[in-house]
């Protein structure tokens, strides 16, 4: 595991966010609304709801709003050096900027948290599995929340139907499920792909992947066993044919030490006395 989130995680001040909003921040003014911020500490298993929902609708919305971010910004008064574990919150359109944009257009002047008080869990999980994934992709592939949750652009529109308590509960168990995912890496049982459908033996893509370089391996060594054992075997048989050529060669020079030492004349006068002679003469 990254060693500053180990350090986080070890960490009282350190919590899992989350947030909910209208829509996303281009980086002028009107920011996004906020409908919730969701705060979790694994220490002690305490989740808190900066919500519209806890005011919504006694207050207005935009009342409600103020609220909500007047309480987080006590939160955060309330809690020295505190630190953050998010999910893509530093992007330009989305996160922490948008809160403290919003937080400025309604006259609340929100803490500065320092760049290294923040983790970027997706960054992270980027980093591990080459490619970006979306905070429901990363949950989806470990299962990792048996209940339902909303996507940003339900979210989003929820805010427009006054649906708070959904968009409450939806950010609450999002953040819940980004302290899961830190559980997995522990563990070291993360996902990041999906589970495959055919054959249904459960594996990810990168399980996968890592059994067939298994099978790779496995294939690799019985070649090179294949490959030595040939060459021993023609080791062994180029052995014996010299064995052979160097026997025939021992058989052909006393062939002919044999056949130069036979007597032979031939007498052209008598030439059936001298092949008489000759056949007596080398029985």
């Amino acid at each position: 595991m990254d060693k500053k989130l180990q350090n986080l995680i070890q960490n009282e001040n350190c919590f899992f966010i989350h947030y909910a909003s209208d829509g996303f921040y281009s980086g002028f003014s009107p920011a996004p609304r906020i409908s919730c911020i969701s705060i979790f500490r694994d220490h002690m298993q305490t989740r808190v709801n900066f919500s519209i929902d806890k005011f919504y609708p006694s207050h207005p919305v935009d009342e409600s709003e103020k609220m909500l971010l007047y309480d987080f910004k006590s939160f955060i008064e309330l809690n020295d050096n505190i630190q953050f574990i998010h999910w893509n919150m530093n992007a330009d359109g989305f996160g922490f900027k948008a809160i403290w944009a919003r937080a400025k257009e309604l006259g609340i002047k929100l803490p500065e948290i320092p760049k290294e008080n923040l983790f970027d869990l997706s960054s992270y999980v980027a980093y591990l599995s080459e490619k970006r994934l979306s905070i429901k992709q990363i949950l989806w592939f470990n299962s990792l929340l048996d209940r339902p949750y909303l996507d940003g652009k339900d979210e989003a529109l929820y805010f427009s139907q006054r649906k708070f308590s959904e968009i409450s509960a939806s950010v609450s168990l999002k953040v819940v499920g980004l302290y899961y995912v830190v559980e997995e890496l522990k563990k070291g049982t993360l996902k990041t792909e999906k589970v495959f459908a055919e054959p249904n033996d459960g594996l990810t893509k990168e399980e996968r992947r890592a059994r067939a370089l298994e099978r790779d391996a496995a294939r690799e060594e019985m070649l090179r066993d294949m490959v030595n054992y040939n060459k021993l075997a023609l080791q062994k048989q180029q052995k014996a044919l010299d064995e052979y050529v160097s026997k025939a060669d021992e058989l052909e020079s006393e062939y002919v030490e044999q056949e130069e030492s036979r007597i032979f004349f031939f007498d052209t006068g008598h030439p059936v006395v001298s092949l008489f002679a000759n056949w007596l003469a080398n029985l």
